[in-house]
């Protein structure tokens, strides 16, 4: 978290488009898109002027340690929303039709949960890091007006 932290605190864009980059990149990672969530958030990322490292950066929400954990979660979610009972479907694995309807019952509901919260934790994370990195920026500003008062002074 620290490094990806850091990361942020290096880029030259606005915290603004920093903040909507790594909301896009949030939203995207609460998705059951695995495998395309940084490609698909660095695209959206272009086509709508937002930091593309942010973006890249906030689909690590899911890691190899919390895309299960994650998943599972869209899907209970998915599954309240929808207003279905949460069960692991029958598969018959000898019908690609069971496969596909069994495959339909578990990611219509880990999207739908992905979106709701996608958005919650896109909107959290835009408005807690957007408030971090302009604190940040604000200290370097000091700091900077600090070095060349002492250098005016002193010179």
């Amino acid at each position: 978290m620290k490094y990806y932290l850091n990361k942020l605190l290096e880029m030259k864009e606005s915290p603004d488009e920093m903040a909507k980059g790594l909301a896009l990149g949030v939203f995207i990672g609460f998705l059951p898109i695995n495998g395309f969530q940084v490609l698909i958030a660095v695209t959206i990322a272009a086509l709508t002027r937002v930091s593309k490292m942010a973006a890249a950066i906030g689909t690590h929400v899911t890691n190899p340690w919390t895309t299960i954990p994650v998943l599972i979660i869209d899907y209970y979610v998915g599954c309240f929303l929808l207003g279905r009972k949460a069960c692991t479907p029958h598969v018959d694995f000898t019908s690609l039709s069971s496969l596909i309807s069994a495959g339909k019952e578990i990611i219509l509901p880990m999207f739908v949960g992905g979106i709701f919260l996608g958005t919650i934790f896109s909107v959290l994370s835009y408005f807690g890091i957007k408030k971090l990195l302009e604190k940040e920026a604000t200290v370097v500003k000091n700091y900077v007006k600090s070095i060349r008062k002492h250098k005016k002074i002193s010179g």
